[in-house]
């Protein structure tokens, strides 16, 4: 790594600052998804047990150790976002109606579905960056 008249150059190697810019923006990730997690948990923990009460996944806590409390509700959140991306599954377990899951509000699905997609985004690239940082020559 050389200066010369003004302009930096690099063999090739990232840069300390490229390390920062990424680790900030992971970080942003971070609290995007925890805020939306959040947001999301309190405005549909009522809507989902009243929408889904036919559902054994819901219903029974027991079934998933979904718990009770906030943290109940955020890992009822995960089985309702599991329950649309594979019906089939929780279908051969027994453990949804199919006619609610139908009529469940198509506004709450997607909500839901973001939350799903914003956290296997944030982990894909926190992969990624953990990934990049063990290469050689980095």
């Amino acid at each position: 790594m050389a200066i010369r008249s003004g302009h930096y150059r690099h063999s090739g190697a990232t840069h300390s600052a490229d390390h920062e810019f990424i680790v900030l923006t992971i970080s942003i990730l971070f609290v995007v998804t925890l805020l939306y997690t959040v947001l999301i948990t309190l405005y549909l923990r009522n809507k989902m047990n009243k929408s889904l009460d036919n559902c054994l996944a819901i219903t029974d806590s027991s079934l998933f150790q979904i718990g009770t409390g906030f943290l109940g509700d955020i890992k009822k959140l995960g089985i309702v976002g599991g329950m649309f991306l594979r019906p089939q599954k929780f279908l051969e377990l027994g453990a949804i109606d199919v006619e609610q899951v139908n009529t469940f509000p198509k506004k709450f699905k997607y909500m839901i579905l973001v939350q799903v997609a914003l956290v296997a985004l944030t982990t894909l690239i926190t992969l990624v960056f953990f990934v990049w940082v063990h290469l050689p020559d980095f």
